[in-house]
Order: C-alpha cells, then sequence, then structure tokens
C-alpha cells in the first residue's frame, strides 16, 4: 500500500471521527437546554435532530397550559397537544354561548355536536320546529317533534276508511322510517291489506277451477 493512499485513508478518518465528536457535542447540547425547558431554543438550533420533535410537542403541552390554545391550533397542529387545545377552544365558546362557532371551526368534532344540540334546544324552545328539522334533523329535539307528529298523523289516520286512510298510512311510512310509529302504522296497514288479498286470491282460484263453458253444437 503506497504511502499517500495511507495518508489519504488516515485524512477520512480523521474527518469522520471530528464529524461524530461534533454530532456528540450537538446532542449533548440540545438534550442539556431540553432538560431546562428552554423547548423554543432546542427548535430554533436544533431542528435537524429527532429532539427538536419532543421539544415541539413539550412547547405546545406548554402553551395549552398557558390558555394560548389558537397558537397551538395554528402553529402545532400535528402535535397531541392540539387535541386538548381544540377541546379547551370548544368548551370556552360553548361556555360564552357562542356555539355557531364550535360548529364553524370543529365541525366534526363531539363538541361540534353538544352545540348543535343546544341551537337545536333553543329553536325547540321557540316552537320553531320546521326550522328545527330542517337545520338539525339528528338532533334529540328533532327526533321528538318528528315522533309527536307521526304519532298524532298515525291518530288521525286510524280514523279514516278506505283508500284515504292506506294513503296517509303509507305517507306515515315514508316520512318518519326512524320513528317507533313505523311500526305500527305497517302493522294497521298490513291488516287493512290482507282482506283484500285474500279475496282476490279467492277469486283468482274460482276463475282457474271453474269448469269450461260447453260449446254449442
Amino acid at each position: 500500500m503506497s504511502r499517500p493512499f495511507v495518508i489519504f485513508l488516515s485524512t477520512i478518518a480523521a474527518l469522520a471521527l471530528i464529524l461524530m465528536i461534533g454530532c456528540g457535542d450537538r446532542e449533548s447540547a440540545a438534550q442539556k437546554l431540553f432538560a431546562q425547558g428552554k423547548y423554543q431554543e432546542v427548535i430554533e438550533k436544533y431542528a435537524d435532530l429527532q429532539i427538536a420533535q419532543r421539544a415541539r410537542a413539550m412547547l405546545a403541552e406548554d402553551l395549552v397550559k398557558q390558555g394560548k390554545y389558537d397558537e397551538v391550533l395554528k402553529d402545532f397542529a400535528d402535535t397531541r397537544a392540539a387535541y386538548q387545545a381544540q377541546q379547551a377552544k370548544a368548551q370556552q365558546l360553548i361556555a360564552a354561548g357562542n356555539f355557531r362557532a364550535v360548529i364553524d371551526l370543529f365541525p366534526k368534532s363531539e363538541m361540534a355536536k353538544s352545540a348543535e344540540n343546544k341551537l337545536a334546544t333553543e329553536l325547540y324552545n321557540q316552537g320553531m320546529f320546521d326550522s328545527l328539522i330542517a337545520t338539525y334533523p339528528e338532533s334529540e329535539s328533532a327526533k321528538q317533534v318528528k315522533d309527536a307528529r307521526a304519532a298524532e298523523a298515525f291518530e288521525a289516520a286510524k280514523k279514516m276508511k278506505g283508500e284515504k286512510q292506506i294513503a296517509a298510512l303509507e305517507k306515515i311510512m315514508k316520512d318518519y322510517t326512524q320513528s317507533p310509529i313505523y311500526k305500527d302504522a305497517a302493522n294497521l296497514l298490513r291488516e287493512i291489506r290482507q282482506p283484500a288479498d285474500l279475496k282476490k286470491k279467492a277469486e283468482s282460484l274460482k276463475k282457474t277451477t271453474q269448469p269450461p263453458t260447453p260449446t254449442k253444437n
């Protein structure tokens, strides 16, 4: 092995050792800052190190404790603390009666459902039942209104006769599929139609069993 080549290999090894020592020093410095709770400084100086992600998570949690929910949701949306900030922000808005903001900001959250129920209850208490059903059809208040209307329609249908009664029962089954009254309407409709169906079957059977009409010579 030639002397120049040996020198080359020695140089490469020395550089690698220097880099390793340097990396170790950076890791140690970052760890020290992290232990001191200087998370922002870790993020700024050592963004390329894995510890920077841990520092972001810890910084986000600190911001939540300080009540800086908007900042967490904006700058740290990828951290676990973002969920905590979302919950806290939503509760804050609900406490202030700002239910619409909760729905707009966090449309798929459980807190949004809670806000919708609050708004639905307000419409119910105001007697605005049509608006309630149109705006919050899945709310408990809307369900109460639809069940009451279904029961009222069923009581009216029971007093009807003939085709008018059948049409009324069919409408109840179409409009109130989730109501307990649906089953009652279906059972009554079946009872009404059963005699007619039996009569049709009897007439059909009678036709098939009649002797052929004799032909004239």
